[in-house]
């Protein structure tokens, strides 16, 4: 994993193809190591709930603390699943992170809205979600922007990295093609 400075990836967010989006919360707040820790074992539980590699998930990460009680949790991005059905993937999240601290973890999920620019979603510009509720996670999926660090995996880097390299060959065979290189 791979902690980065926000202002540096919001449009490279934008260009990934993620499935869901959700928050997790502590009753008992443990500290943020251990709740890292949390975090990162329900992606490896993600990973084998949805029959992929851990290694092929996409996750960006983000931990903050509370602005009204101060309480330390995540919000997450989630693709790479191939899931047919982002809001049963959803559920079952929901219910693994349950499952792990019983009543001491709260987790809402949401299938990431396609329909909505990447960097729209990723930013405060959300308006009406796939839910048919208007500014539905907005807020959270807003505060992407405000974090002074995202976590992400190793696999989006090399999404990134991928799709720059594409960019790169079509540049290239656009500029043969036309006499200009």
């Amino acid at each position: 994993m791979k902690t980065i400075p926000l202002d540096s990836f919001a449009y490279s967010l934008a260009r990934i193809r993620w499935d869901i989006f959700g928050t997790l919360t502590f009753r008992s707040v443990p500290s943020p190591k251990v709740a890292h820790g949390r975090a990162w074992a329900l992606m490896h539980q993600a990973a084998e709930l949805v029959q992929r590699p851990y290694s092929r998930l996409l996750i960006a990460l983000r931990a903050e603390y509370g602005e009204m009680t101060g309480r330390f949790h995540f919000h997450f991005l989630l693709g790479g699943t191939q899931t047919r059905n982002a809001i049963t993937l959803s559920h079952q999240l929901e219910h693994l992170w349950f499952g792990m601290f019983g009543q001491g973890g709260i987790s809402k999920c949401r299938p990431y809205d396609h329909s909505l620019a990447g960097v729209a979603y990723v930013t405060k510009c959300l308006g009406v979600s796939q839910m048919n509720r208007p500014g539905a996670n907005v807020y959270e999926v807003g505060k992407f922007n405000l974090a002074d660090t995202v976590t992400l995996s190793r696999s989006v880097f090399r999404v990134i990295r991928s799709l720059d390299g594409w960019r790169q060959t079509r540049r290239q065979a656009r500029l043969e093609k036309t006499g200009l290189r």
